[in-house]
């Protein structure tokens, strides 16, 4: 793992930082919420369990994906003071 990867995962902070959630994210995790616990009603427990896998497969995805963007952005911000230095 290189260092930008231990940022990322908070290996270099060993405290816990917590996110503020502006109102407009809060009201649309309270509505994906709500959705999804109608939607989950309705399911039986096979498409119950083929949901969860469903989301785990998506979490994974927005993790792989978050990272390479904060990956990407600290290297265009390396790649941004290289050139500020160089001229």
């Amino acid at each position: 793992m290189d260092i930008l990867e231990d940022l990322y995962y908070g290996n270099l902070f060993p405290h816990e930082k917590c996110a503020k959630l502006d109102d407009e994210v809060k009201e649309l995790l309270k509505l994906l919420n709500r959705n999804e616990e109608k939607f989950v009603a309705t399911l039986t427990e096979v498409q119950k369990e083929t949901f969860e896998k469903y989301k785990d497969c998506n979490r994974e995805i927005s993790e792989i994906s978050e990272r390479e963007i904060f990956l990407n952005g600290f290297r265009l911000g390396a790649r941004i003071i290289i050139d500020v230095v160089n001229n």
